[in-house]
């Protein structure tokens, strides 16, 4: 069986914000604003202080942050 090695690639922080609200059923419109080549090296701590940091500059409320993490499998 093949050594499978994870090579660590650039994540993504995503901003969902609720900008408003569905006049027919009452549930949150929700939009999301992505900052794409987080480095790989970036401390999770580190990322989600960045990111209320700029939830404190949108217009809107936030609904979550999300921070999706990208690898790649080799042999």
């Amino acid at each position: 069986m093949a050594v499978v090695v994870t090579v660590p690639r650039d994540s993504a922080l995503q901003l969902r914000l609720v900008v408003g609200t569905n006049p027919e059923t009452g549930a949150p419109i929700v939009n999301s604003k992505t900052l794409n080549k987080i480095k790989s090296t970036a401390i999770e701590q580190d990322t989600y202080d960045v990111a209320t940091a700029l939830v404190g500059l949108q217009k809107y409320p936030l609904s979550e942050i999300r921070f999706e993490k990208e690898s790649q499998l080799t042999e």
